[in-house]
């Protein structure tokens, strides 16, 4: 048994376990909140353009979406970036592609027994990038996993055992049209308020901070599911 886990271990013994990683996840997200908003534009803007080259279609989706959409920018307390693009436009050597613009993939999420990523994320100078990848959903639809922090345990001992929990967003099919944002033209969906409607609610206009999800207050089009993901750490 490595130190990590003996000291996991004794944090869950001694019901300290969630609240050493809130520590954690805090003093790494100020880490994050500095670098992302030093490079947060210039990493976005070269991802956008290398994903071009390659032939696929990037775009802001969740929190990154609707500051683009809402605030014209990124929102203020963000600290990183959300993206998404059609799994069928991937390149096949897209973490190579990425890797020689500067990019390191730290995660990708898959399911067991399926080799293909479904959520991977990137990083240069500091700055996170997710993808998370569109998948048919039926004649009208997208969808894309959302993975969420293990119920009790690190991601190690997660991938051992039953993997993270996660739910899937269904996203109405649409095309995508350039918008200027930072100087730059980004694609954005045609239907981007139907978009936000079904992630953040009707109330997706009001700045909320710390915003969580919560389908009884303010229904979204989320779908929860006894699906479980696993996660490569690079």
């Amino acid at each position: 048994m490595s130190l990590r886990v003996l000291l996991v271990n004794i944090a869950k013994k001694l019901g300290i376990y969630k609240k050493m990683v809130d520590i954690d996840t805090y003093f790494k997200n100020r880490k994050k909140f500095k670098q992302f908003h030093k490079y947060g534009v210039e990493t976005f803007v070269l991802m956008d353009n290398i994903c071009r080259k390659a032939g696929a279609q990037l775009l802001p989706i969740f929190g990154t979406q609707l500051g683009f959409y809402r605030d014209h920018g990124f929102i203020p307390h963000d600290n990183d970036i959300d993206t998404a693009m059609l799994f069928s436009q991937r390149p096949d050597n897209l973490v190579d592609i990425m890797a020689e613009n500067g990019f390191k993939i730290e995660t990708s999420y898959y399911i067991k027994g399926e080799n293909k990523p479904l959520i991977e994320q990137y990083s240069r100078k500091g700055v996170h990038i997710d993808i998370f990848y569109l998948f048919d959903y039926n004649d009208v639809d997208w969808f894309c996993y959302v993975v969420e922090r293990h119920e009790s345990t690190d991601w190690r001992e997660a991938n051992r055992t039953n993997g993270f929990p996660c739910h899937i967003w269904p996203l109405a099919k649409c095309n995508f049209t350039e918008k200027e944002y930072f100087g730059h033209n980004f694609f954005m969906p045609e239907k981007t308020e139907e978009w936000l409607k079904g992630v953040f609610g009707a109330n997706f206009m009001t700045p909320i901070k710390n915003w969580t999800l919560d389908k009884e207050k303010e229904p979204t089009r989320v779908i929860h599911t006894k699906q479980r993901l696993y996660r490569i750490q690079y």
